[in-house]
């Protein structure tokens, strides 16, 4: 591929890579949305808008690892961007809660099938593994930055009405002229060479990257669900306060992603365990925050290590196998890491709860689940800190 073909394929991929973290769109506008339902409660509303595309993204992603075989990347693109939009923005013209349930199943259906293709999109044109890392993470950046504009964008047109921060999902027209244009149509290769069936072919190491994902994921996501109402319950701020914590986590996977590049040539085989290292002191820092700056410090550090980690991971699970498997190696593992969010509060939030009695009410039930998190990504990383030392010695 030419230099030029591979600048225009990498714009592509950025510029839909900024709606993977579209689910949080309208999660700044949450309170506004609870009031103008008022028969139903909180949590049907998160559910209805956050949980439920979540919960669909999971099957998307392996069905669409799935349909890569037989439909171009291309037109599954522009079909995922397509229902993303119309999910996201219909219900602006909704007064039924119902319905906007249902657009937000198409807007999860939408959301799996990006997720999935953007990182496919990257291991398909770019074999080279230390430009794919590369790019991986600089896709993260995107992801982060579209996750900056969505929190922002949404909280300032929520404050005209509560349906007016739907608009913020006609963003994704700027993802939909760039896959017609940048992304390369490329009919999938049905037969090898020699004219069997492609098949794919999981191997032993990407189980492991993927269960990797699923096991991350349920201790990164505990930075969601814990971090900001230790900032609340511990009155370092307020929801503003909160807020804002999740702007810096952002910023800090921002930056990350676009020197991602850099720290994987200076690591190497350890990034990884560099960078589950530095979620779990990001985590600690966080927990025992005596004031709300050094809170916002520990959020920043989080972004920086989620975008170590995740490019990390999933540009793992696409090199461990061959080039006609890599790209449902990249589904599997979007589908692990959707899956780890999704089990995280039934796992870690009673855990903590758990410890915070046995220890005797010395700290909050939330910082013991962020306690509990770095435990698990700990081990993770001691984990892949021995099978790096085992592959660099069998080597």
């Amino acid at each position: 591929m030419e230099k030029t073909s591979k600048g225009r394929v990498k714009v592509g991929i950025y510029l839909c890579a900024i709606l993977m973290m579209g689910v949080i769109a309208v999660s700044s506008n949450i309170a506004n949305i609870i009031g103008a339902f008022p028969e139903a409660n909180q949590t049907t509303v998160i559910t209805y808008l956050i949980s439920i595309p979540c919960l669909i993204v999971i099957p998307m992603t392996i069905i669409t690892g799935k349909l890569m075989g037989s439909i171009p990347k291309k037109t599954l693109m522009l079909i995922g961007v397509l229902l993303w939009l119309a999910g996201g923005v219909v219900p602006f013209f909704m007064d039924s809660l119902n319905m906007i349930l249902v657009m937000r199943i198409v807007f999860g259906i939408g959301l799996g099938m990006v997720q999935s293709l953007c990182a496919a999109l990257v291991v398909e044109n770019f074999e080279n593994p230390n430009e794919r890392g590369k790019i991986m993470g600089n896709m993260t950046a995107f992801q982060m930055l579209g996750a900056i504009i969505f929190s922002l964008v949404a909280g300032n047109l929520g404050t005209i009405s509560w349906n007016v921060a739907f608009l913020v999902h006609l963003m994704a027209i700027i993802s939909l002229i760039a896959t017609i244009v940048c992304i390369p149509y490329k009919k999938p290769e049905k037969v090898t060479e020699t004219g069997e069936k492609v098949k794919f072919k999981p191997t032993g190491m990407m189980w492991v990257w993927c269960i990797a994902f699923f096991v991350y994921m349920i201790a990164g996501q505990t930075y969601s669900n814990s971090a900001s109402s230790i900032i609340t319950e511990l009155k370092l701020g307020g929801s503003a306060a909160a807020g804002y914590s999740l702007a810096l986590f952002a910023l800090g996977g921002l930056i990350m992603g676009f020197i991602f590049g850099k720290i994987l040539s200076a690591c190497k085989r350890m990034t990884l365990t560099v960078g589950c290292f530095l979620l779990a002191a990001s985590y600690l820092i966080m927990t025992f925050a005596p004031n709300l700056a050094l809170s916002y410090v520990g959020a920043f550090v989080c972004g920086l290590a989620f975008s170590i980690c995740m490019p990390c991971i999933l540009t793992g699970a696409g090199s461990s196998v061959d080039q006609a498997s890599s790209e449902m190696a990249t589904s599997i593992a979007t589908c692990l890491q959707n899956a780890g969010m999704a089990v995280c509060p039934y796992i870690v939030t009673p855990a903590g709860a758990a410890l915070a009695v046995s220890a005797g009410g010395k700290l909050i039930p939330n910082q013991w689940s962020m306690i509990f998190a770095v435990i698990v990504v700990v081990i993770l990383a001691i984990v892949f800190m021995i099978i790096n030392m085992r592959n660099k010695k069998a080597a």
